[in-house]
């Protein structure tokens, strides 16, 4: 067992530096709380570091040294929560959510036998693009494989569908105004 001098002592180094190295990392993260959480890992690293004898050999300043692990952890810290924010619209997409009113659901339902109406209307070829395109969730080069036509022929027909289907709804919610 490797023999520790006394400013060697985690415990010790905690009372003496403790405040530094929370100011460190509150300095990174500007939050309180998680500075003392930082605080507290750069601790408990050391601890189990002495347990495993993986102890940092010949630290020439504690303050230097505590301050940039503090520094570390923190940016840790903030790389943690970088991916949780990326990662939580996915969650929420996922999460359950209310169930519909009826009222939200009788409007869908209209919605959707509008549109069915509306393609329905659509010559035949401007159906089955948007059909592909917009339900299907197709992309042009893989409808045009699809159809046998070309991606200028698919896009020029998706536009056909929409401005059709932009001018039969149109219409029909003028009507259903009041």
């Amino acid at each position: 067992m490797i023999e520790f001098a006394a400013s060697d002592d985690p415990e010790a180094l905690a009372r003496q530096y403790g405040p530094l190295v929370f100011k460190a990392a509150y300095r990174v993260l500007g939050d309180a709380s998680l500075a003392e959480d930082v605080q507290q890992e750069v601790f408990l690293r050391l601890i189990e570091a002495r347990s495993t004898e993986a102890w940092p050999d010949a630290v020439k300043s504690w303050p230097a040294y505590l301050s940039a692990s503090a520094a570390r952890a923190a940016i840790d810290v903030l790389r943690r929560q970088r991916r949780w924010w990326r990662l939580l619209p996915l969650w929420q997409m996922h999460a359950p959510t209310e169930a519909p009113s009826a009222e939200d659901t009788g409007m869908a339902d209209e919605q959707a036998q509008r549109l069915r109406s509306a393609l329905a209307g659509l010559p035949r070829r401007e159906a089955q693009c948007f059909g592909l395109r917009y339900l299907q969730n197709l992309d042009i080069g893989e409808i045009a494989q699809t159809l046998w036509r070309t991606e200028n022929n698919v896009s020029v027909t998706l536009h056909r569908a929409r401005r059709g289907l932009e001018a039969q709804l149109g219409d029909a919610t003028a009507e259903t105004a009041p």
